[in-house]
């Protein structure tokens, strides 16, 4: 259940306060028909997000990596001309610019959904993994955690854009368009992570520091985004405490009087599911991870002819085994080794590309880095790419598991 609370909530919150004040933006400049360039944008980005799903779940040909790329290289060419049309557009109120910021609008709200869908239509083919029935208590507590973390997002979102429309049109255009800002930054990031995972680009120290860092600091734009939506609910929340009362008749204050306090009980549960969101990300994901911690490698050696020599039963069992190497120069080595089918095995070092060399562990019938949470697909595990292992070269030879200690020795700098 707090897997997938976490996990939907770590998917699903930025991506929804993000829609929600664009639409508000959209809101505040006065545009018709605004329900309609929602649905629109909305339905364009879950298309393209089911196409990846479908893609994803019935053959080898989708690319998490490469759509992302995709997507977030769209984010940032559309990026620049919507902030500068926002910021002419409230200096000006001539057609041209009322279009260009519903037709960017549109596609942010489309790129948006695209970007944060997919995972949504996968995890529920996740829950059954492992199981022998559907019918038993985890399964429906995976429902539940999933089904709960959508319905509290949803209303987080819908809350935002509600208080966005009773506030000040310049303060609303200015939330929105910092949090363009912070968004585009986040996804350069993602794009930074994306490229030199893929070996697309020559990395620099500078760029490894940054990824880890944000890598280690998961939650860094939820909080930014947190905190965003927690400086508009007080604002609203002050402003219904301060609105002085005033109307030509009784009936008129009436209505003032309960709108203030519509206002107020809104800007409370948005607080309510703020620090539930708070809460979801910090202490249930503790919870959650609590207690894992790399099981010891099995010390191996080599043989005089510089091979490690691990009999086949040792590893056929299905589950995860981690062993050690002492290097030339005192380092150790870690790699794993996971059967992945009859006749195939996962092979790699107990490190990757992007978190470096925290480890791997087993969860059921996953496995899972330590650092970032992220399960492996344990059919990938021995190819490169995403946060898989490094692959590590190896032989099956008479019924053994054969590696040289020269493909160990030319990776010990990960473990240093």
């Amino acid at each position: 259940m707090l897997q997938y609370l976490i996990n939907i909530t770590d998917n699903t919150f930025v991506p929804a306060i993000m829609i929600a004040l664009v639409c508000a933006l959209i809101y505040k400049f006065n545009t018709l028909h605004i329900k309609t360039f929602i649905v629109i944008g909305s339905i364009s980005g879950f298309i393209a997000a089911l196409s990846y799903a479908i893609l994803k779940r019935n053959t080898g040909f989708a690319v998490r990596e490469y759509y992302d790329l995709g997507i977030i290289i769209f984010w940032l060419v559309i990026t620049l001309p919507l902030l500068i049309i926002i910021l002419i557009r409230m200096r000006s109120s001539r057609p041209i610019y009322q279009h260009l910021l519903i037709g960017l609008s549109v596609f942010a709200i489309g790129l948006i959904t695209a970007q944060c869908l997919p995972n949504l239509i996968l995890f529920p083919f996740e829950f059954d993994v492992g199981m022998e029935s559907i019918f038993n208590n985890d399964y429906l507590f995976k429902w539940i955690g999933y089904g709960f973390a959508l319905l509290l997002v949803f209303f987080i979102g819908r809350f935002t854009y509600r208080i966005c429309g009773r506030l000040p049109t310049k303060f609303v255009i200015v939330i929105a368009y910092l949090s363009i800002v912070i968004y585009t930054i986040a996804n350069s990031i993602n794009l930074l992570q994306i490229l030199i995972v893929r070996r697309l680009i020559s990395t620099q120290k500078w760029m490894m520091d940054l990824v880890i860092f944000i890598l280690a600091h998961v939650n860094l734009f939820t909080f930014i985004f947190m905190a965003i939506v927690l400086l508009i609910t007080i604002v609203l929340y002050i402003k219904s405490k301060t609105t002085s009362l005033v109307g030509s008749n009784p009936a008129q204050i009436r209505k003032i009087k309960a709108q203030l306090r519509t206002d107020r009980r809104t800007s409370l549960l948005l607080m309510a599911g703020i620090a539930m969101t708070a809460y979801t990300v910090t202490r249930a994901r503790y919870i959650f991870e609590k207690g894992v911690e790399l099981t010891p490698a099995e010390p191996v050696s080599a043989n005089k002819e510089g091979l490690i020599v691990i009999p086949l039963t040792q590893v056929n069992d299905g589950n995860l085994h981690r062993y050690g190497f002492q290097a030339s120069d005192g380092t150790l080595i870690r790699f794993i080794v996971i059967k992945k089918s009859e006749n195939a095995y996962g092979v790699g070092f107990d490190a990757c590309d992007i978190c470096g060399a925290s480890g791997y562990y087993q969860r059921g019938n996953q496995v899972v880095c330590i650092l970032c949470d992220v399960v492996m697909n344990i059919a990938t595990i021995g190819f490169s790419g995403g946060c898989n292992p490094v692959p590590l070269k190896y032989e099956i030879i008479d019924g053994n598991m054969v590696i040289r200690t020269a493909h160990l020795e030319a990776e010990k700098t990960r473990f240093k």
